[in-house]
């Protein structure tokens, strides 16, 4: 049985998994529901939650512990955490998921189209930072959390390698 802290939308469970031949038995905060899983393909599955019906779409950037769950409609933010790891952080006062680098690097070479802040600036996870072209389309670089930024280290027109420093956050 594998057992996790999941925070959606910034409320926590406590969600124990069991696996049996055609169901998983999901505790959630001492509920006990079955779910039935069809994958419809490698993000996408249908979920039978207790005789209702849900399809999700869950998408990762691959890099730390959170989620974002399309279902019903919109984005649900989901964070995933070993429930005993989450325990552990809780007693030493730390928060949750990895710290924020303060650097961010160009992901590709490419060719800065737009840029979209300025030193001061305030922005919110997720929100668009600039464009780079890379091999004929548009990438948009985003916040990957809330913050300030502090310095801008390119221009617009400006060629990048992978890695070259793009900005810095406060």
């Amino acid at each position: 049985m594998a057992r996790y802290m999941v925070t959606v939308e910034g409320k926590e469970y406590d969600v124990e998994l069991e696996y049996h031949s055609e169901y998983y038995k999901a505790t959630l905060n001492g509920r006990e529901v079955h779910v039935n899983r069809q994958r419809l393909d490698e993000k996408r599955s249908l979920l039978l939650i207790d005789n209702r019906s849900h399809e999700v779409d869950i998408r990762s950037d691959g890099y730390d512990n959170r989620l974002v769950v399309f279902m019903q409609g919109r984005d649900i933010p989901v964070e995933i955490e070993d429930y005993h790891l989450a325990q552990l952080r809780k007693t030493a006062g730390m928060a949750s998921g990895p710290a924020v680098e303060k650097t961010l690097k160009a992901p590709m070479p490419g060719l800065i189209l737009e840029i979209n802040i300025k030193p001061g600036d305030k922005v919110a996870k997720g929100a668009p930072l600039m464009i780079v072209e890379a091999m004929k389309m548009e990438n948009i670089i985003k916040a990957p959390a809330e913050a300030v930024v502090k310095a801008v280290h390119v221009d617009k027109g400006a060629s990048v390698e992978r890695n070259d420093r793009l900005l810095e956050f406060e």
